[in-house]
């Protein structure tokens, strides 16, 4: 099934959304509701072709996020937190589901430091750099309710 994406204008894009918590996710009939709900996050990102998807852009307030690695891997994130970012800042032309056709230059460090936990509840800490960590930067900014268009100016 393929979702539909929550566009630019919903509220939900602009509010800092939940933690998930571990005692209500594997509980008998809502674990596979839940695992039927990445699915159907994951089906949607690669319909549209994205990278990530975040909670908020289907309408679930809850702080989620997923990303398609391009290796047949798909990477779920539960609760994630940035620890720390540094490198240099390189400015980039980013793109939004919730922003159809648009880009936008935006400036993001290049390395950071990432906790989360997996699908299965167990928690990850990495060092992430390039690519990769822009991506988990863009959808974090949606979990918490900072979106792309309100950050930088379109591109002329």
């Amino acid at each position: 099934m393929i979702l539909q994406i929550i566009k630019y204008g919903d509220k939900i894009l602009h509010k800092k959304c939940q933690k998930i918590k571990q005692n209500i996710l594997f509980e008998g009939l809502f674990e596979n509701m839940w695992n039927t709900l990445l699915e159907y996050m994951f089906n949607t990102l690669l319909k549209y072709g994205g990278v990530g998807l975040a909670a908020p852009q289907i309408g679930i307030s809850l702080r989620l996020f997923l990303i398609n690695s391009f290796d047949s891997r798909k990477t779920i994130c539960l609760n994630p937190k940035i620890f720390k970012q540094f490198g240099v800042s390189k400015e980039y032309c980013e793109g939004c589901l919730s922003l159809p056709k648009m880009f936008y230059r935006i400036k993001r460090k290049e390395i950071i430091f990432i906790e989360y936990f997996d699908s299965k509840w167990i928690r990850h800490n990495l060092q992430i750099k390039g690519f990769l960590a822009r991506v988990i930067l863009h959808e974090h900014d949606h979990i918490n309710g900072k979106l792309l268009k309100l950050r930088l100016r379109k591109l002329d």
